[in-house]
């Protein structure tokens, strides 16, 4: 008779599909997928930037707005090309998911 372990013990094994699973739960597969997180970083970005602009008078305040706001361009082109790469890869057969 073997012994069973529980369900969340640290000597259970790990089921190798299940944190596949998850991890795909995190990862941006479309380019709709991808307009959607880079929305959100601007809406962030936003926010921080008007932040600034109260706190800080003047010009500072303003620049401080713009750093905010044009890193979410830098960020959105990198993940718009990671998305286009990805799918690139998985349309070639080279998926590694």
């Amino acid at each position: 008779m073997t012994r069973r372990t529980p369900p969340f013990s640290r000597s259970a094994p790990a089921r190798p599909g299940l944190w596949r699973r998850f991890k795909r739960l995190f990862a941006v597969k479309t380019k709709f997928e991808a307009f959607l997180v880079i929305y959100a970083l601007a809406t962030g970005a936003v926010e921080r930037g008007f932040g600034y602009v109260h706190r800080l008078p003047g010009a500072s305040g303003w620049l401080m707005f713009a750093a905010c706001t044009g890193v979410v361009f830098i960020a959105g082109g990198k993940i718009l090309d990671a998305v286009e790469r990805d799918e690139h890869d998985r349309d070639a057969g080279l998926d590694m998911l």
